[in-house]
């Protein structure tokens, strides 16, 4: 049985390599006189094999980042429950509505930002804010015939994130309390 032919690569194809074969260039490992005959052997090359050999000796080019998470601006509870938790990225500000309902909201896997806003809104229903262990909030709002309760530890690191938590409760409560990192 004979192989089948390889197919030609298109100019798309030698693009890539040329851009790869720059970016070497420019990272200092390739010279400029070495660069240069390669980006000619790339135009001169018709399979893929030809064009493999040609960066084969450069370091594996790294997967594309992953696209960017979306903000989540708000976290909503209405006579029902609604959590946020594991690696997610908060807007600035995030929201939080409780109605008849609860939310919690889990900063412990959370790359906070030098000040991460909550505003909370709790009417006849609960939200939690947990955020990890060293963390300073900054805990304000008001109650009416609800609570605000701050259980977080005294412990802070110094220059650390704040999280700013405006906690706003008509018959319902907010608590802010401290949780041990999670892990991701």
């Amino acid at each position: 049985m004979t192989e089948a032919p390889e197919p030609l690569v298109s100019d798309a194809d030698r693009q890539v390599v040329v851009d790869r074969l720059h970016t070497a260039c420019a990272d200092g490992r390739l010279d400029l006189d070495e660069f240069s005959d390669r980006v000619s052997d790339v135009f001169a090359a018709r399979t893929q094999g030809e064009l493999d050999r040609l960066t084969a000796d450069l370091p594996a080019v790294p997967d594309a980042a992953a696209p960017a998470v979306r903000p989540t601006r708000w976290v909503v509870g209405v006579f029902s429950g609604a959590r946020r938790s594991g690696p997610w990225r908060p807007a600035h500000p995030t929201r939080a509505v409780a109605l008849f309902g609860s939310c919690q909201i889990d900063l412990t896997a959370v790359d906070l930002l030098p000040d991460t806003h909550i505003v909370a809104f709790a009417t006849f229903g609960g939200i939690e804010v947990l955020v990890p262990e060293g963390v300073a909030v900054d805990f304000g709002g008001f109650a009416l015939f609800g609570g605000r309760d701050d259980k977080t530890s005294a412990h802070r690191r110094a220059g650390g994130p704040v999280v700013r938590v405006d906690a706003w409760a008509l018959f319902g409560g907010v608590t802010v309390r401290t949780r041990p990192f999670s892990g991701r």
